[in-house]
């Protein structure tokens, strides 16, 4: 019985080429039956691996396939292959999945050196841009909030508003803005952000974010909230 949902990708462990494709498929149940069908997806003599990135258990796996499959159909390369250029699929599945009850699986560490080492060149990379992205913000708030660049992405840290501002950085510069703390208050900072021109989201957590900004609109939204937002 298929009772796993899991998300692989592909990747050059030479590191020369940048593959931007998902596979969502099924499996059955337990940690040994995921191993045995990433080994089977992965060529051991070949410098393109196989990776398991996500997955999930749910007892009617089949079926949640099935409706991402076809959620996810505009973006189908090929077969169960769906393209990822922004490398964010695992993170739009992670709601979904926790929607319907889905648990997930923790992801075990590839003992391939080759394959750690392609991993750790990802995330400096990743931090090291995220930690431009933070400086490229900074530089243009009114006024200086405490910082940090977080596993997340950059992370602005307001005292006077009590509020946190995560950036998801996107590799097409139109990144995501979430404001942290503001559940409680969504419909009040929507409305004040609405009302001067800027489209607001709920996130699944409840609390508002701004999507597909490049990084001036962030420095912007960040300083109309710090100057306005309840002050008026």
């Amino acid at each position: 019985m298929h009772s796993i949902i899991y998300i692989m990708r592909h990747i050059d462990i030479g590191g020369h080429v940048d593959i931007p494709y998902k596979k969502v498929g099924i499996t059955g149940s337990g940690k040994a039956t995921l191993t045995s069908r990433l080994q089977q997806i992965s060529n051991t003599k070949s410098p393109i691996k196989a990776q398991c990135v996500a997955a999930w258990e749910h007892s009617d796996a089949r079926a949640v396939e099935s409706a991402l499959h076809s959620f996810m159909e505009e973006s189908r390369v090929e077969g169960e292959w769906f393209l990822d250029k922004e490398d964010t699929l695992v993170e739009r599945m992670q709601p979904i999945m926790s929607l319907i009850g889905a648990k997930p699986i923790q992801i075990e560490e590839s003992e391939d050196s080759y394959t750690k080492n392609v991993i750790k060149k990802e995330t400096e990379a990743r931090q090291k841009s995220d930690h431009i992205l933070l400086g490229e913000v900074s530089d243009l708030l009114d006024k200086p909030l405490r910082s940090s660049s977080r596993n997340s992405g950059p992370t602005f840290f307001s005292e006077d508003k009590e509020l946190t501002y995560y950036v998801n950085a996107r590799k097409s510069g139109k990144h995501h803005l979430s404001i942290g703390r503001s559940k409680g208050i969504f419909e009040e900072i929507r409305d004040f952000l609405e009302t001067n021109g800027y489209d607001v989201d709920q996130s699944h957590k409840g609390h508002a974010k701004v999507l597909n900004i490049g990084t001036s609109i962030i420095a912007d939204v960040i300083n109309l909230i710090e100057k306005g937002f309840r002050d008026s």
